[in-house]
């Protein structure tokens, strides 16, 4: 593994993601409490992008269907509720999910070095 530059922490705040990249691949940042933490952009329903999704209490939503992950460790919190942001029953929610199982999203770990923040990629 590469140790990567992926942002300064002037770059990065507590209320919204920054999209950036290291070796190619889309990574989130984002600042929680006093930790930088990144995940990758990309939803394990079906790969579509996590970027524009809403960002409150470290936590991140999929645009697209709903699912939720914690930016600190990837963890999901809650899988496919949504479509596009309108919430969907229970039985509409199991179409949408295609028999996928909730996964959590790729995660790394971030070093400070100064104002640089880099994760192993």
């Amino acid at each position: 593994m590469t140790k990567v530059k992926i942002a300064s922490t002037t770059d990065v705040s507590s209320d919204k993601v920054l999209k950036t990249s290291a070796n190619g691949k889309s990574v989130l940042v984002a600042k929680v409490g006093d930790n930088y933490c990144a995940i990758a952009n990309k939803c394990p329903h079906f790969g579509l992008p996590l970027a524009k999704g809403k960002f409150e209490n470290g936590v991140i939503t999929c645009p697209f269907h709903g699912s939720k992950f914690e930016i600190c460790t990837g963890k999901n919190v809650e899988w496919v509720d949504s479509f596009v942001g309108i919430p969907l029953p229970a039985i509409a929610q199991k179409m949408i999910a295609m028999g996928k199982s909730p996964t959590d999203v790729a995660n790394f770990a971030v070093t400070q070095e100064g104002t640089d923040l880099f994760i192993d990629s």
